[in-house]
């Protein structure tokens, strides 16, 4: 989605208009519904964009980290006698419990559920957005069928 310069100041002001409307369905509804074809395509493509809902990534990294670690450490407890094995084993060992540390270090929690709850009112713009732009298209199929 690219857009001017000349454009960006209002399409900002319409998205900060969308934003606070986004608890209020009524005032929400009315809003959209004053914006054009080509608006409501921005705004739809703008807070559907790639977010996340939970902090899937870093839980996929706890999750797979600490399932090797309790590898690695059953490894290492079964090949302590191998000098090599029992290395190679507890520097994957250590590798995996600085990553699981650093995971848990940097993770911020309250960014992620501020970002989760405006997740939320934003699955539930776009879905008003997507409604709208239905029925408009269904309207314009229409009048291009009687003409």
């Amino acid at each position: 989605m690219i857009i001017t310069k000349k454009e960006l100041e209002p399409f900002s002001k319409l998205l900060s208009t969308v934003k606070e409307q986004a608890d209020d369905i009524t005032a929400l509804n009315e809003t959209l519904d004053s914006l054009s074809l080509e608006e409501l395509e921005r705004t739809k493509a703008y807070f559907s964009g790639t977010g996340t809902r939970t902090s899937f990534h870093q839980l996929r990294a706890v999750i797979i980290g600490s399932f090797i670690a309790g590898m690695m450490i059953f490894i290492l407890n079964m090949f302590q006698e191998y000098f090599f094995v029992a290395v190679i084993a507890f520097m994957f060992l250590l590798a995996c419990v600085i990553e699981l540390f650093r995971t848990a270090l940097t993770f911020p929690v309250k960014t992620s559920v501020s970002l989760a709850y405006a997740r939320g009112k934003y699955d539930r713009v776009v879905s008003l957005i997507d409604i709208i732009l239905a029925e408009r298209y269904a309207e314009v199929r229409k009048n291009s069928m009687k003409s």
